[in-house]
């Protein structure tokens, strides 16, 4: 089992090793406090093809988390990113 600040250290080495992508402080704490991580589409947008490979050869029960792309219905305009915490993590 593992905690939240141990499955933040995973989602970060993720992120760096697979992506080059380093989450600001404020977007570590807002993981932390909430499980979720909402990323515009500027932001994610250098790194995005990288995560979406990880995501897409890495099986889900390998990872603690996931991530997910919202687009606004009335017109289908990518609205933003969700980095998700997977709710079998475990986390205490």
């Amino acid at each position: 089992m593992q905690t939240m600040n141990e499955i933040l250290e995973e989602v970060n080495e993720d992120l760096q090793l697979q992506a080059n992508l380093l989450l600001t402080d404020s977007e570590q704490q807002a993981l932390l406090n909430s499980g979720l991580l909402f990323l515009t589409a500027e932001r994610i947008k250098p790194y995005i093809a990288k995560i979406r490979n990880y995501l897409r050869e890495t099986p889900q029960e390998d990872r603690v988390w996931t991530m997910y792309k919202a687009t606004d219905i009335s017109n289908n305009l990518l609205g933003f990113y969700a980095l998700v915490l997977n709710n079998d993590s475990n986390c205490n």
